[in-house]
């Protein structure tokens, strides 16, 4: 019980989960003074303009957009976005009450396939569920009042699109706006910060002595950091249009930093590993100082704009005949910390250099993953590519309905949030169902507490606006403090406030009723047991089964990727696009994991153990994408690839070996008979032979040399982290059923 409880909070005791969740930092403070103005303004609407009740909603939905405040051009899109929604909810709201609304026996069916439907689309397009939201607070929330409802639905617009996203927006553009270039540039430079650490952590006198335990979390590589930033590059995009002409340079320098950074954490991790410390001197120590001191040194370029210093003259005669190194696995990372210091130096040059480069394979854009269209919507295999998503409609509509008929064979309309807590819920997994419900009902009681405090204590002493707005401040700002952190705490902000305006905002007054607050937590718990045991019971989706098709599926990705050839234009193009979504795919996994440990079993040591051996499966695979990502940089040059072609072709050999192994790792997982293994090992050995060859050509300038020697030690390091995702593959053993991983 007590691993359930630290489960519950991420591993961390509740006392520490909220000091890490709650701590004051700069962003914090904009975000939250940010969303408090707003909420300020939305409470001074309604107590002055006396709008319907549904005013109580736009506590709800300012804050679901302050998680995407982040910057103007983020905030505008994420407005426009959920306009759109809030638009053809209002629209399908209005349809169905005028069609049905005064037939139950037509509502009721109707009401189930819309909100499947609904629901459906927000789970194959990773929308937020609102439309389900708004079609059951308009719709269900008093199904005996249609035309009540439909008055309802019209003030949607006013009270959500203009004065919710109106006033959000207004907030953002006004109170320290956030230029998204700008995030860009500060998240570059901490990562630069970041090797600055480590580089300094490793070359300091005795810190290898002291260097017991693992490096900070931040020193880590995590899947999600780079999707982060070509997130932030496309709002740049859009509010800076002219920097779409150096768009190659930004993606080049994105994905450099981040080669650098998983070197140098890689490099951390190998000298922490071993049992006696391994101290650095000579030249490695005088190599390791340079990467430091060079790191600095660029930074400071990149932060002013300015165009790096050549690169020194090389001493030929020392890289033309290299040294066999004393320690080779050190000896490979060192040398790839100095090449890619060198290619973030010439890719500086071109980004703030006058002229834009050149694509690596012409004019051709890059391919974008598109939407299916009517067509691919229509066909049977869309619906059973996305049974899952379908499935996922139909058990939170079947539980919204159950609460519909509990509750009016109750006659008991004010518990009427169980209806909504079942859509909001409604999460792709159980155990991520499960922390939204926990999420859902803090928030709901810690704000009935609130709102029964201030309509007992202070509300009979208020008789002014004023005074009514200087006494619900306090909650305003706790509401908006706890709403404006990550989204592991951030929905009980959200609710704390929603509670407190559902209660004390719609009819501003002395209060006589004081069973809201108390029917709106009973609601919540109502909804939160129906819709839990309807998805525990009804095609229940483990977390730990999905996380594990998420990893099936980047194996299948990184697979289709090797198997192309090395300088191909397609391989080139997809590149960028492939690698966000390995990213997405791998953060994904990892969020489901965290899930996995609260649902119904978990504590189980068995579970346990499949749930770390799946969290080594994927910091493997993290490790393999990032390396097939740096060594694939090297085949954009076409310089490179035109005095290297027999080194190519060793390495088209070679991928198509690895290319096999990851499709018999993911017949492994999915419990099919698999061939044997192919051996990389001798076509290493070839490919080792190749690259000695070619730096032995006379003529054969310096710069290609060391591209070559960086490029091998890159592929020793792949075979080496796919020898280690293969051999933890293996012992997963029957993790799940191959069904489930199949259709996942």
């Amino acid at each position: 019980m007590r691993n359930l409880w630290r489960s519950l909070w991420y591993g961390l005791s509740l006392a520490d989960f909220l000091r890490v969740e709650l701590r004051w930092t700069p962003v914090r403070r904009i975000f939250t003074i940010r969303l408090f103005a707003v909420l300020m303004f939305i409470s001074l609407v309604s107590v002055t303009l006396r709008p319907p009740p549904t005013i109580a909603l736009s506590f709800a939905f300012v804050m679901m957009l302050g998680s995407a405040m982040t910057d103007y051009a983020m905030t505008l899109l994420t407005a426009l976005r959920l306009v759109k929604l809030v638009l053809i909810a209002i629209g399908l709201s209005i349809l169905s009450l005028a069609l049905w609304g005064d037939q139950p026996w037509f509502l009721v069916p109707w009401s189930f396939g819309l909100i499947t439907l609904l629901l459906f689309h927000a789970r194959t397009t990773g929308s937020p569920t609102i439309m389900a939201v708004l079609y059951v607070a308009v719709v269900l929330m008093n199904a005996e009042q249609p035309g009540r409802n439909i008055y309802s639905a019209l003030w949607l617009f006013p009270t959500l699109v203009m004065l919710t996203f109106g006033s959000a927006l207004v907030a953002h553009l006004t109170l320290w706006p956030q230029d998204p270039l700008d995030e860009l540039k500060q998240h570059l430079s901490g990562r630069l910060d970041t090797i600055i650490h480590m580089l300094d952590r490793l070359v300091a006198p005795g810190q290898a002595d002291a260097a017991n335990g693992d490096p900070p979390l931040r020193d880590r590589p995590r899947p999600g950091a780079i999707s982060r930033h070509f997130h932030l590059l496309g709002n740049a995009e859009y509010a800076h249009p002219e920097i779409k002409a150096k768009r190659p340079e930004w993606t080049d320098l994105i994905v450099e930093i981040d080669t650098w950074f998983n070197n140098v954490s890689a490099l951390t991790r190998l000298v922490q590993g071993r049992e006696t410390p391994r101290r650095f001197g000579g030249r490695e120590f005088s190599r390791l100082l340079d990467n430091a001191a060079l790191c600095r040194e660029l930074r400071a370029d990149f932060l002013e704009s300015k165009v790096p210093r050549p690169e020194p003259a090389p001493r030929l005669p020392e890289h033309t005949a290299p040294k066999p190194p004393s320690d080779p696995p050190v000896a490979h990372f060192v040398h790839r910390l100095d090449d890619a210091a060198s290619r973030i130096r010439k890719t500086l040059a071109d980004l703030h250099g006058a002229e834009a480069q050149a694509p690596a394979f012409g004019a051709r854009p890059e391919p974008k993953f598109e939407p299916p269209g009517l067509p691919a919507l229509l066909g049977r295999a869309y619906w059973i590519d996305n049974i899952d998503a379908l499935h996922f409609g139909m058990k939170f509509a079947l539980a919204t309905l159950v609460c519909l008929l509990v509750i009016e064979a109750l006659h008991w309309p004010d518990i009427g949030t169980a209806m909504l807590t079942c859509v909001i819920v409604a999460q792709s997994s159980l155990g991520a169902s499960y922390r939204m419900s926990l999420l859902r009902i803090v928030g709901a009681i810690l704000g009935g507490v609130l709102a029964y405090t201030f309509i007992i204590a202070v509300q009979p002493a208020l008789d002014t606006v004023a005074g009514f707005l200087l006494a619900i401040a306090p909650v305003c700002w706790l509401a908006a403090w706890v709403g404006s952190g990550s989204p592991r705490i951030a929905y009980i902000g959200t609710q704390i406030g929603f509670s407190f305006a559902n209660a004390v905002l719609p009819g501003y007054g002395p209060v006589t009723h004081l069973a809201s607050a108390w029917d709106r937590v009973l609601g919540i718990l109502l909804g939160i047991v129906v819709a839990g045991l309807i998805d525990y019971l009804v095609w229940p989706q483990h977390s730990e089964r999905m996380s594990m098709a998420r990893l099936v599926a980047t194996l299948r990705t990184l697979g289709k990727f090797l198997s192309l050839e090395t300088a191909s234009a397609d391989k080139a193009l997809s590149a960028g696009a492939l690698m966000r979504s390995i990213d997405a795919d791998l953060q994904r996994s990892a969020s489901l994991l965290e899930h996995a440990e609260i649902e119904p079993g978990a504590q189980k040591p068995e579970a346990a153990a499949r749930v770390y051996a799946i969290d080594l499966v994927l910091d493997a695979m993290h490790g393999v994408a990032r390396v097939v990502q740096a060594r694939h940089r090297y085949h954009l040059d076409s310089s490179f690839r035109a005095k290297t072609q027999p080194l190519l072709e060793r390495q088209d050999a070679l991928n198509q070996a690895l290319s096999e192994t990851l499709s018999r790792m993911i017949h492994r997982i999915e419990q099919k008979p698999s061939p044997p293994a192919p051996s990389c090992r001798p076509l290493l050995t070839q490919l080792e032979n190749s690259a000695r060859e070619l730096i032995s050509t006379p003529g054969m300038d310096w710069e290609t040399q060391k591209s070559i020697l960086a490029c091998v030690d890159l592929d020793k390091i792949l075979l080496d982290y796919m020898e280690g995702l293969e051999s933890l593959v293996d012992n997963l053993g029957d993790t799940s059923s191959p069904a489930s991983i199949q259709r996942g």
